[in-house]
């Protein structure tokens, strides 16, 4: 009987550390300490690229010097409206397949590879002999990332500044859910050769502020998988589940701690 008892405390001990293990497994960064220091990954600055869509904007302290180089859309009525709009948008650039745009006066430019400080830089010194002090403004509208998969918002998300770290884009998308993994996080990334790159982050790990990673890229894509237990219990919905997880680990522990007084009597 005893032998008994000891074998079924043993099996339900093991269903409460597997259940605990899965509460750990969500903590990000674990095993630093205060103070620690940590090698960052190479900062990355975004560059400009074929297909990709400019808002360039010049301004200065005579507003008709600069109107020939802020041309607005073309703007057309459609059957229903009577009126063009008063407030027409300004033009977007495409880079070309090699890399160029047709800009007013300028003629084409190649403006891939080159960032947009470099840009603005070289637009401006071109207006120079033409507009007095051009404050040239160069704007990438397609500098996005995307986040799928276990988290609460996934969706396209914009790049705010000139680089954007793998948290701040998870934050974007209101942090991971319950059931996604926290220990292998895929990023998919467009490489120079237009082929397609695979980076593994583990964010449980110290060592993600050292991964290619860290800092994320235009373009990526952030996926994160689900783990096991969402896996085997597909077929319920979210709250089933974390119901049946908490049900299951109450009535582990009353188990254990009814195993052990059963065992004390029997002494």
């Amino acid at each position: 009987m005893k032998k008994k008892i000891l074998f079924t405390l043993l099996i339900l001990s093991v269903a409460i550390f597997h259940s605990c293990k899965s509460y750990k497994e969500i903590a990000y960064v674990q095993g630093l300490a205060s103070g620690d220091t940590l090698a960052l990954a190479e900062k990355y600055v975004t560059t400009i690229n074929t297909n990709d869509a400019l808002l360039i904007t010049v301004s200065a302290a005579n507003p008709e010097a600069v109107v020939a180089y802020n041309p607005p859309v073309s703007n057309t009525l459609k059957p229903e409206e009577t009126q063009l709009s008063s407030n027409p948008s300004l033009q977007n650039y495409l880079v070309d397949p090699d890399g160029y745009i047709e800009y007013p006066s300028l003629g084409r430019i190649k403006v891939a590879g080159l960032t947009r400080f470099q840009l603005e830089q070289y637009i401006k010194k071109e207006l120079e002999p033409y507009v007095t002090d051009p404050i040239v403004k160069v704007q990438l509208l397609t500098n996005n990332i995307t986040v799928l998969g276990e988290v609460n918002s996934p969706g396209t998300y914009k790049i705010p500044n000139e680089r954007l770290s793998l948290f701040e884009a998870l934050g974007c998308a209101k942090d991971l859910t319950i059931y996604g993994r926290r220990d292998n996080i895929l990023i998919t990334r467009e490489a120079a050769d237009g082929k397609l790159v695979s980076i593994r982050v583990d964010l449980t790990s110290p060592d993600v502020f050292s991964s290619p990673g860290f800092y994320l890229q235009k373009g990526d894509v952030v996926y994160v998988e689900p783990n096991e237990y969402r896996k085997s219990n597909s077929s319920y919905n979210s709250n089933k589940q974390f119901n049946v997880s908490m049900i299951s680990t109450i009535i582990s522990g009353a188990s254990v701690i009814a195993s052990l007084i059963i065992a004390l009597f029997v002494n």
